[in-house]
Order: structure tokens, then sequence, then C-alpha cells
């Protein structure tokens, strides 16, 4: 028996680690639904969300805490401590630049009190830094903008497995840095792409949109990366890049 539980368009959905009756899911504006008899029927988990919501809702949990989640507004990170049941804000005005459709937030997935939260890098007009919170989400700090390039909306965050002070900004801009790693808790930002200071990379990365970036545990030298015309990997830890010719050249 299938039921309609969602409408409009679908973005991120997260099951309980340790519980699998449990799910979440939501359409755009932050429009979340959550089920607690496995997708049997479905309740609003809205409770406490406020603000301007990106049209790309967000949802993000650490597996070793998965009744905590993650998400975000033009108001800051909220952070629900009963599997969305109800949502508590953490204010964030500094440096946010408010509200835009691919805001994102990540959880450490090497220490679940490490969160990521932002919508880009953009040292003008409307300053946008990226946030990092060491206490689970309680408080956050802006971090430093990368300065070697004019770059501006993310596409994605990313972690490290085992790193816990390593995350990573993907971007899509056209000749300029698609990915931008910190192993430093976003004091600096480094172009692990190749393209530097200019509009081809010089590590053999393509010069084409970015979507996620996913750091093997079993060998944290591989590191995938979606983007839209199939997997970009890396055997050296950034320092090269070949497109998988094995998978095919669709969007990831």
């Amino acid at each position: 028996k299938f039921e309609f539980s969602f409408g409009g368009d679908g973005f991120e959905v997260v099951w309980h680690k340790l519980d699998d009756k449990k799910l979440i899911g939501g359409s755009q504006g932050n429009s979340f639904r959550r089920s607690t008899n496995g997708g049997s029927s479905f309740t609003a988990a809205t409770n406490g969300l406020s603000g301007d919501h990106p049209f790309v809702s967000k949802l993000a949990n650490s597996q070793d805490n998965p009744d905590v989640l993650f998400t975000l507004s033009s108001a800051g990170v909220f952070r629900s401590g009963n599997f969305g049941a109800s949502w508590i804000l953490t204010p964030i005005t500094e440096k946010w630049g408010g509200s835009t459709s691919l805001m994102d937030v990540d959880v450490s997935r090497a220490n679940a009190n490490i969160v990521w939260a932002g919508s880009g890098m953009a040292n003008s007009g409307t300053l946008r830094n990226l946030q990092v919170s060491t206490n689970g989400g309680a408080t956050f700090t802006p971090t430093n903008n990368y300065t070697d390039r004019i770059l501006g909306g993310i596409t994605k965050l990313a972690t490290h497995p085992t790193e816990a002070n390593t995350a990573y900004a993907l971007f899509s801009f056209s000749g300029r840095p698609k990915i931008l790693r910190t192993t430093n808790l976003g004091e600096t930002w480094t172009d692990i792409s190749g393209f530097g200071m200019g509009t081809t990379s010089s590590t053999g990365f393509p010069n084409v949109a970015v979507y996620c970036l996913y750091v093997r545990p079993d060998n944290t030298n591989i590191i995938w990366v979606g983007t839209e015309i199939g997997i970009v990997e890396s055997t050296d830890n950034g320092l090269s890049w070949t497109l998988l010719d094995d998978f095919p050249n669709v969007s990831v």
C-alpha cells in the first residue's frame, strides 16, 4: 500500500539509525513531516521553525546521535532533540546573509558536537561566512572566508569521517575553485580542485557543477565528488582527480 505523504518538491530524508520506525522528510520551504510508525502515517514536523525558509529544505543529523536533527533558515540554525517533534532556534546574525535557496547544514562525521552551516562566502554587499559550532549547535561562530578568488553561494557542505576539524565547501562557479577544504575549523581554506587563480584545473578536476562530496572511511585518501557529469575521484586525498569511467555520465 502506498500513501501520499509529501507535496511539492521533495528534498532530503533522514531515517533514524537505531529505530527503523522513525523517518522524516520534507518539501520546499522547510515543510517537514515525520513518521514514528515506519511510514504508515505522517505528521507535521515544523513546531518552532521561523524565519524565511530556503526553497531547498535541509536536514542533517549524526549516526552517533540520531534523535538530534538540524535545519536552518534566515533566522539561524534550528536543533531538534526529539527527531523533529519540535525545534529550538540558535539565532545567527553576524555574517549569516539571510536565506538563500542553497543554504546547507551538516554534522561532522567524526564528532557529533561539530556542526557546519551557511550559504556561502561573500566579503562585500551582504556579508556571508560559513559558520561552525563546536558545542552541538548551542552557539555558532563565523569562519574566515577564502580570499584568493571571489566566490559566493555554496552548493553543499561535507565533512571528514575521522578528522573532526576537517570540512569541505563545494561551489559551482565556472572557471573558479570547486572544492575548498579546511583542516582547522574554518580558520583557513585550501582549494583542492586545482583551479587556483586560473580558469582550468591543474589537477584534472572538470569545470562543471559540483553537488556533493564523500570521503571514504575505509580509505580516507579516496574522495568521491558528485558532479553534473558523474563521479570525480581522487585517490591521493585531493592532489589529482579523474572522472570514473565505470559510472554513468549523469548528474550525481
